[in-house]
C-alpha cells in the first residue's frame, strides 16, 4: 500500500508517483491534499506528518540513578542495566502527532478540536497528539487508525474554510 504521495512544488497538484512529478515533495497520502491546499492559499508549509501506528521503541542511557524509583513504576518503560550512578532503559512509544509545520508565521485562528497551535524560531505549527493508550490500556490499531482518519479529516475541514492569502492567488 502506498504510504506517501508527491506534491508538485509549482503547482502543488497531487500525484500518486514520483515519475509523474520531476519536481515534488513526498508528503504522506492522509494530509497530502491538505498540504496542497494549504500552500495554493498561500500558508507555506514546510513539514508534515499525518500520524501512523507504529510500535516503536526509545533507547535511553544514562539516566540519574535517582530516578529508578519513578521510571520503574511506568508501564512503558523496560530497564535495560543498572549502573552505581545511572541507568539505561528503553521507552516504548505512546502516541502519533499529526502536525503541519509552516514555512513562517501566520494566525491560526479556530483549529479543529484536538489540534494546538506553537510558534517556534519563526515558523507556525499545528499539532495533534494521538494516544496509543487509554487509561493505560493499549488502543487496538483499528482504533488509533480511525483516530487519526477522524483528526485528518477534521483538519481537511479547516483548511477548506481558511480565506485565501492576498496577494497569493
Amino acid at each position: 500500500m502506498d504510504s506517501s504521495s508527491i506534491i508538485d512544488k509549482h503547482t502543488y497538484e497531487v500525484y500518486k508517483h514520483e515519475e509523474d512529478c520531476p519536481f515534488g515533495f513526498i508528503c504522506d497520502k492522509e494530509i497530502a491534499n491538505v498540504v496542497a491546499q494549504l500552500n495554493k492559499k498561500g500558508y507555506k508549509t514546510f513539514a508534515s506528518c499525518s500520524g501512523h501506528y507504529r510500535n516503536t521503541f526509545y533507547e535511553w542511557f544514562d539516566e540519574d540513578i535517582k530516578n529508578l524509583d519513578e521510571y520503574k513504576k511506568d508501564k512503558k518503560n523496560i530497564i535495560t542495566e543498572v549502573r552505581d550512578n545511572s541507568f539505561d532503559y528503553i521507552s516504548i512509544v505512546d502516541k502519533t502527532l499529526i502536525y503541519i509545520l509552516f514555512n513562517g508565521t501566520y494566525e491560526l485562528n479556530n483549529l479543529p478540536d484536538g489540534f494546538d497551535y506553537n510558534n517556534t524560531d519563526g515558523r507556525s505549527c499545528i499539532e495533534c497528539f494521538i494516544s496509543y493508550y487509554d487509561n493505560d490500556k493499549r488502543k487496538k490499531r483499528n482504533v488509533v487508525e480511525k483516530e487519526i482518519e477522524i483528526q485528518c479529516n477534521k483538519l481537511k475541514e479547516w483548511v477548506d474554510s481558511l480565506p485565501e492569502l492576498k496577494g497569493m492567488i
